[in-house]
């Protein structure tokens, strides 16, 4: 199978988990709870040259949706106090998540610019001809959470990097695509220089590179260079809110979603004992993470399940410790 067609329903896993996120407030209590919409926030949407969009979509995991009017505005009522996602996109832009925290954000208004979307048919891999927009959110999905939820249970050290074979299918492992992540760099004032990559068929050619400087803790992207395929590496622009920071779990939660201790997991790289974290994301559906705590970021797999179906999973395929800038970023 091509990497485009597999691009295609890794992307279409994105999807149903962005679906299932969407849904996870939308329990019977929730509904209800929403029928009084006793708070509401303001969005004003605007492309990257400070115009407003009208037409965005914006919507949130109460399940709520609503469209920007012509000066780019748009209000979201809530029931429910505490942490709902919140997804911008329009037509021929790249999408945007934030978090909003009732009743804190309570009559505030949040500002998503959304840049324009760049068309990466000069990639040599057929799966990364899809449009940036759809590229763009599948990597960073795949690669830095899962529901909106930190998948880095453990820090990564400056140079270390891991390798991932992302599957959808159970009974067709060689349906796969290999994606690596490495920490890079820290700067005097505590960003970070992170790189990602896509790769060939054959797991070893990268056909898309990136470096991308976030500001401390990922709380924003501030720089973002790219490769594609032997193309010239190319600065990107970056606007405010193109990137929403994953939430990271607490450390009781993570102790308290333990189900089994020193399981035998097996993943490409080899055989591990590790803890098995199951998280109920919303009724009938399932994180599991599996966690080793002497790789690069504690996790050697985790996986999302419907019903006690896979969805997709994430295994480690192999880790290192010298990681270094290939685009010349710092």
């Amino acid at each position: 199978m091509s990497n485009f067609f597999k691009g295609v329903r890794l992307y279409n896993g994105l999807a149903i988990l962005l679906s299932i996120a969407l849904l996870a407030g939308c329990t019977p209590g929730t509904e209800l709870l929403n029928r009084v919409p006793v708070h509401s926030v303001n969005f004003e949407v605007l492309d990257s040259n400070g115009e407003p969009l009208q037409g965005a979509t914006v919507e949130s995991s109460n399940g709520k949706s609503t469209s920007t009017d012509e000066n780019g505005m748009a209000t979201l009522r809530f029931g429910t106090v505490g942490v709902h996602n919140v997804t911008v996109s329009a037509s021929d832009h790249l999408p945007t998540r934030m978090t909003v925290t009732l009743p804190t954000d309570n009559n505030e208004l949040k500002t998503a610019r959304l840049a324009q979307q760049v068309d990466y048919s000069g990639l040599t891999s057929g799966f990364a001809q899809m449009s940036g927009a759809q590229l763009y959110p599948m990597m960073f999905t795949y690669l830095f959470n899962s529901f909106g939820y930190n998948m880095e249970l453990t820090d990564y050290k400056a140079g270390e990097w891991t390798k991932w074979r992302l599957v959808t299918e159970e009974d067709d492992e060689d349906d796969t695509l290999v994606m690596r992540k490495a920490f890079l760099n820290e700067t005097d004032d505590g960003q970070q220089w992170w790189q990602i990559q896509l790769f060939e068929e054959d797991g070893t050619t990268a056909s898309y590179t990136a470096e991308v400087l976030f500001d401390t803790n990922k709380s924003s992207i501030r720089r973002y260079r790219e490769q594609i395929g032997d193309n010239d590496p190319q600065e990107k622009p970056v606007t405010e809110n193109w990137y929403s920071q994953p939430n990271r779990l607490t450390q009781e939660s993570i102790e308290g979603a333990i189900e089994e201790r020193d399981v035998q997991i097996e993943v490409p790289d080899g055989t591990y004992s590790a803890d098995l974290i199951n998280f109920g994301v919303s009724p009938g559906v399932n994180l599991k993470i599996w966690r080793v705590l002497d790789v690069p970021g504690g996790t050697v797999q985790y996986s999302t399940e419907q019903e006690d179906e896979m969805v997709y999973k994430s295994q480690l395929v192999d880790y290192g410790t010298d990681a270094d800038t290939i685009l010349g970023s710092y």
